[in-house]
């Protein structure tokens, strides 16, 4: 039987020399079985073995069963051999024989450079990896499982068991924190005896880190570890789900209606207000309906089109086109929906309604008001206007009778008498004052208003105002100071209505400066404009009534010396508007009054001509 073996097998006798081998020994040494046992010839040549014993020797003097492995040339190929010698019975004979386990070799080597090869792989993962053979020590780690858990790599280079691992990262903080830390570490132990198929776990750390760890049963025995650091996910999975929910909460309770349609034209979202407006269930739009089949639920508001079919085609094209857009819808109800189509970046549109019906009704009586209110103002300003010219005839008539008997023309007077007649005269020319600055406003509002343009002194606008009001203002027993420098140069402007401004300027400063006081006058240039200014040390005006004195018929104080018509100023306003400029007002009350008027020294083509009505 032994001489049918594939493999070399062999016999010693107690002096350790060859007494027999089978066929395979012989083709194995290149021989036949009796030269072998003739000459002596052994598979592992005595000069390769050197000094060292024999395995026979081994197995002869320690009894038992020896083996080594050897390279041996056999017919001229390099094969590796398991050799085994074993003595047997009383006699220590020994019996030996031979296996080639070149393939198995081959394959083992080829198995570890693969492991090799997937470890390195395995090292330059970002994933923290453990493996851990079937005895529970570790076999493998990364580079990330070592920054991960800040471990002492000379204790992991010992290859400690799994219980050693956790009980070390128990002693760093760096393991859960549990109730009964020995019953985790033995539920996690069992898992080396239970694990079939992966299993994923959360582990939450002391710090504050989240770890999902996948164990994984290893093809070899034992159980692979694979950490993922979770803690910033699962935030912003938090603050994602909590940004949803506010979104969510947001469109429930928008006024407008809010639909959005994906890429395929099928709407994906919408809210409370859509279905409010569109009279509209929720239960067929839960199943995410193509646009049209919501346009076919939208038209009866949408009322009945001459070309439905094709109006019903271009909103299509357009939403799923993308195209930004606006409209109004006007519904069968009698309501009025705007909407706005928007397109959102991931591919979707953004369809927003709002009822605006209350909205445009009401603009609709505010405009129906307002042009009421325009009609009545412009009624009124033209019933003042034929008024004033109605007035100017008997007026003037008055204001020369009343000349005529000042002046004696027909006969003495006595005082008294001459008394009335310059009252008469002083009342007729406030009153023809009054009518042309009532006038000037009418014109000014009817659009009719046309300046008469030309180059004009400054410096002798203000000079000349100033000696037309000398009287009053001495009456008054108020001082007057001009500053304005002699290079102060000229401005564009109609020289009428700029005498006008100063008149009105300087008596609104008469009116309301107490006796002793003083007001001043002066001009200077700013660049392309001329500043006018007007200043008192009068009793001032509140800094909530400096807008208003600007109106018509406003005065700036009861407690002027003589109340106006309440006129001057809001034909200043009016007048250098008009040339293009504006008035700045500086006061405050028991601080006196600063107004200055800024005008372009050029005026513009546009403000030459008849002023628009403000209507």
């Amino acid at each position: 039987m032994a001489d049918s073996l594939p493999f070399p097998v062999w016999l010693r006798a107690r002096n350790l020399k060859i007494s027999w081998c089978n066929p395979a020994y012989a083709t194995a040494v290149g021989s036949k079985p009796d030269i072998v046992v003739e000459e002596q010839i052994e598979l592992v040549p005595a000069a390769e073995r050197g000094k060292k014993k024999s395995l026979a020797q081994i197995a002869f003097e320690q009894g038992g069963e020896q083996s080594e492995q050897r390279h041996v040339v056999i017919e001229g190929q390099r094969r590796l051999l398991r050799l085994t010698e074993a003595a047997v019975g009383a006699q220590r004979l020994i019996i030996g024989y031979a296996l080639d386990i070149t393939k198995e070799a081959d394959l083992d080597g080829e198995l570890k450079r693969h492991i090799k090869a997937h470890e390195e792989v395995l090292d330059l993962l970002g994933t923290p990896i453990a493996i851990y053979g079937s005895d529970t020590r570790l076999k493998f780690y990364n580079r990330a499982y070592l920054k991960l858990w800040v471990a002492d790599e000379a204790f992991l280079k010992t290859e400690p068991t799994f219980s050693e691992v956790v009980e070390d990262l128990r002693s760093r903080r760096r393991a859960p924190e549990q109730a009964d830390f020995q019953k985790y570490k033995k539920e996690r132990m069992a898992l080396f005896t239970s694990l079939i198929e992966p299993r994923e776990d959360l582990m939450h750390l002391p710090d504050g880190t989240t770890l999902r760890i996948m164990a994984v049963p290893h093809p070899f025995g034992g159980i692979m570890f694979m950490h993922e650091d979770v803690t910033d996910k699962l935030a912003l999975e938090s603050s994602y789900n909590t940004l949803i929910a506010v979104q969510r909460e947001t469109l429930d309770n928008l006024a407008e209606g809010i639909a959005v349609f994906g890429s395929d034209g099928k709407l994906r979202l919408f809210n409370p207000a859509f279905l409010r407006i569109w009279r509209l269930m929720p239960e067929p739009l839960g199943e995410h309906p193509h646009l049209s089949e919501v346009l076919e639920m939208m038209k009866p508001l949408l009322g009945t089109m001459p070309d439905w079919g094709g109006y019903k085609r271009d909103t299509i094209v357009e939403t799923l086109d993308r195209t930004t857009r606006a409209g109004r819808h006007e519904c069968t109800d009698g309501s009025i929906i705007e909407y706005s189509c928007v397109p959102l970046p991931d591919g979707a549109v953004l369809i927003s309604y709002l009822d605006v019906s209350d909205s445009v009704r009401a603009e609709q009586t505010l405009r129906e008001s307002n042009a009421a209110l325009a009609a009545a103002d412009r009624l009124k300003s033209e019933f003042v206007a034929n008024v004033s010219y109605q007035l100017r005839t008997p007026l003037n008539t008055i204001m020369g009778f009343s000349e005529i008997l000042a002046n004696q023309y027909f006969g003495t007077l006595n005082e008294r008498q001459m008394e009335y007649a310059r009252t008469m005269m002083e009342a007729s020319k406030k009153l023809l004052h009054l009518i042309n600055d009532v006038l000037d406003l009418a014109t000014i509002e009817a659009g009719r208003m046309a300046l008469s343009v030309k180059s004009l002194s400054v410096k002798a606008l203000l000079e000349n105002s100033s000696d037309m009001m000398r009287e009053w203002i001495r009456q008054q027993q108020l001082g007057v100071v001009i500053s304005v420098a002699d290079d102060v140069g000229s401005l564009e402007a109609d020289e009428q209505r700029m005498k006008q401004v100063m008149f009105n300027l300087i008596s609104n400063a008469i009116q309301y400066t107490p006796e002793g006081g003083h007001i001043r006058l002066s001009a200077e240039r700013q660049g392309d404009w001329m500043a006018i200014t007007v200043e008192d040390d009068g009793i001032g005006i509140p800094e909530e009534d400096q807008d208003r004195i600007f109106g018509k018929f406003e005065r700036a104080n009861p407690q002027a010396r003589q109340a106006g018509a309440g006129l001057g100023l809001s034909l200043v306003k009016s007048f250098v508007e008009l040339h293009g400029g504006r008035i700045v007002i500086d006061s405050r009350p028991g601080k006196g009054t600063r107004i200055t008027c800024f005008l372009p020294l050029r005026m513009s083509e546009a403000h030459k001509k008849p002023a628009q009505a403000a209507s």
